[in-house]
């Protein structure tokens, strides 16, 4: 029987690769789906997918939570699955007023409350941490189920939800809108790869570091730096450009933000990819949902050494843990690749056949 299935979101777009290409898209096969969010104005049907949303900063907090408390009643839904934390609260209104036989699911994806206390300093950072940590545990325990992407994240809630049913559904990659290919053939030619959100923490800069001094290293190597993604931050943007500028660097390709579908054109001339970012509370307990990305392309990858990738994954097969500090042990497992096309090869193929064996949505 077709259920009524509402995905609500109060901190990701619409179009977000886990939301709408993952779960929407999958659900609307045998399901009526909508998608509401307080993210972005918006009122359209994509692929059979309701998607109605506005822009909460224009409103205030109750505002926000009574126009997604509004949509859920048009919609009357019969399974509610929340993006985020804040989103259950107009889930278990809806609940409460129209249908109590509704069941509101959790998804889980990030470390929260550390991913908006750690934005504030101080006093409030404490204070906001406390008063989010209880309200996860009260919000948490009120839901049917909680859907958790990784391993290492369920180990906080079997604690703080010790009774919730809880099922882990990973970042895997739609593997249709992934293709292999190999790594250029080319004796000369070698293209560095970096693809999302692009900040400072994330690494961006060591990358660089790392893509000049193979420059210098091998000047009869034509190799290249390319981007994919937007920068988070203005003031980031600009001074990486003005290094570029001031420093004369060439072979740096940045390319915008793209559909999920249309990721892997931008990862296609990519030979290696990389991730270098800092090893913060939530970086280094967090899964990166690009490496599986990366993989399904059949990219070798370099990334920080992290507990969920040494623990989870056998990296070793397609790629190397590095230091993401250590500026000189990154340059020289990178000329491995450079140097070792054999290796290169390897690595590439490994990469594709770890996601076509199972590990993709």
């Amino acid at each position: 029987m077709n259920k009524k299935i509402a995905i609500v979101t109060t901190g990701h777009p619409p179009y977000d690769d886990r939301i709408y290409w993952k779960f929407a898209k999958s659900l609307s096969q045998n399901n009526e789906v909508a998608i509401f969010c307080s993210t972005q104005e918006i009122n359209l049907t994509s692929s059979n997918i309701t998607i109605k949303g506005f822009n909460s900063n224009l409103v205030n907090r109750r505002e926000k939570f009574n126009r997604l408390t509004e949509y859920l009643k048009e919609f009357k839904p019969d399974i509610i699955i929340c993006s985020e934390t804040s989103a259950i609260i107009p889930s278990l209104r809806f609940k409460r007023e129209v249908n109590n036989n509704c069941k509101i699911i959790s998804d889980i994806t990030e470390w929260y409350p550390e991913n908006i206390a750690s934005k504030l300093k101080g006093i409030n950072r404490l204070i906001s941490y406390k008063y989010l940590f209880l309200s996860n545990i009260v919000l948490s325990n009120r839901t049917d189920a909680l859907i958790i992407g990784e391993k290492g994240k369920k180990k906080r809630y079997d604690l703080i939800a010790p009774f919730k049913r809880k099922v882990i559904v990973g970042y895997y990659p739609v593997l249709e809108f992934f293709n292999y290919t190999e790594p250029s053939k080319s004796e000369t030619d070698f293209t560095l790869g970096y693809a999302g959100v692009i900040n400072f923490k994330r690494g961006i800069l060591s990358l660089l570091k790392v893509f000049t001094t193979l420059q210098k290293k091998h000047p009869g190597k034509n190799i290249k730096l390319k981007i994919a993604g937007r920068f988070e931050f203005p003031d980031e943007e600009e001074i990486f450009n003005e290094k570029l500028i001031k420093n004369n660097i060439q072979n740096v390709e940045i390319v915008g933000w793209t559909d999920y579908d249309k990721i892997s054109d931008n990862l296609s001339d990519m030979d290696v990819c990389f991730d270098l970012r800092e090893l913060s509370f939530i970086y280094k307990n967090s899964l990166p949902i690009k490496l599986f990305e990366y993989l399904a392309a059949g990219k070798p990858v370099i990334y920080s050494s992290i507990k969920p990738l040494k623990e989870n994954i056998t990296i070793d097969d397609f790629g190397f843990l590095v230091n993401p500090k250590n500026i000189d042990e990154i340059v020289n497992k990178t000329e491995r690749y450079l140097l070792q096309k054999e290796l290169l090869n390897k690595h590439s193929m490994a990469a594709r056949k770890f996601i076509e064996d199972g590990n993709n949505w």
